[in-house]
């Protein structure tokens, strides 16, 4: 007897009901497929000995966990519901996207020098010209850590996170909310997203769950969203010049702490520039992030 069985009926109902309602739903479909992925993987280490300690799982596993969980989540739905509302010509447009670099090389050039500037003259506010000192002092810091944490980063997480953050849901929630609204739904969602790595002491914090901490990179990231969306919309929503984003914007928070040992001691010090940097940009573009500035729109029905 053949151990292999034909679909039922009802087995091709049901996936005909679920892949009408992600059809008619997309983005919450894609957000909770975004969630789901990841957490199933990442919950089980925040409740392990590594975060509140309910239980033990061996280390190595735990580390398997990790890595796994950086890439199941908003990566794979991104596919999964662009297969279920494009198929294969939405997976290669999708696709071609990553590898979208064409975009004008001050771009690449206003993120990576404007980021950690853009933090420097905050932190000129609390400590006057000592950040700038330091930078000049230790530059190399820029070629030995800076530049090389970017990179990594373009991989790690980003891979993981932009094709569905900014590649998928962006351009949908652009479409149906416009530029602010849809960028401010992301940024929370985003931001929500990262909760329970906060219970895991050494990923985000170094010790354990902080509400003010959460709090503030919690709006950082909402604020930031709005920069990424001017800065993604110009670069005609390449999916790669958003993982170059997202790997600068970690080398950055990782640089400035080794420039300036003597920090602000104030949580919501990054939430102030990237929401001050947000409202000019607002301001300026009169609420629309570049949106209309591209010709080359994305099919998002």
């Amino acid at each position: 007897m053949s151990m292999i069985q034909a679909a039922t009926p009802s087995d091709i109902m049901r996936h005909s009901r679920i892949s009408g309602w992600m059809k008619r739903h997309p983005l919450v479909a894609y957000f909770v497929l975004a969630y789901a992925l990841t957490w199933a993987l990442i919950v089980p280490i925040m409740l392990s000995q590594r975060g509140l300690g309910i239980f033990n799982l061996p280390d190595p596993l735990l580390l398997v966990l990790f890595l796994l969980s950086t890439f199941s989540g908003p990566l794979p739905a991104a596919f999964i519901m662009t297969s279920v509302i494009d198929g294969s010509t939405g997976r290669r447009q999708l696709w071609r996207r990553m590898f979208q670099w064409r975009i004008g090389l001050g771009w690449y050039i206003l993120v990576i020098a404007g980021y950690p500037l853009i933090f420097l003259v905050g932190l000129t506010v609390y400590s006057g010209a000592a950040p700038w000192i330091e930078l000049v002092q230790k530059w190399p810091l820029i070629f030995t850590y800076y530049l090389p944490i970017a990179t990594i980063g373009m991989i790690f997480p980003s891979l993981g996170e932009e094709p569905g953050w900014r590649g998928f849901a962006l351009p949908r929630l652009q479409l149906q909310y416009g530029p602010l609204s849809g960028s401010l739904i992301l940024g929370v969602l985003h931001g929500l997203w990262h909760l329970p790595v906060y219970f895991i002491p050494g990923t985000i914090l170094d010790g354990p769950f902080n509400f003010t901490a959460f709090a503030a990179n919690t709006c950082l990231i909402i604020t930031m969203t709005f920069i990424w969306t001017w800065l993604f919309n110009h670069a005609g929503q390449s999916i790669l010049f958003a993982m170059f984003m997202h790997g600068v914007s970690n080398a950055a928070s990782g640089l400035l702490p080794r420039l300036i040992v003597d920090t602000t001691g104030d949580p919501w010090f990054g939430f102030k520039v990237g929401a001050a940097c947000a409202l000019i940009i607002i301001v300026f573009t009169r609420g629309r992030l570049g949106y209309p500035s591209f010709t080359e729109k994305e099919d998002v029905h």
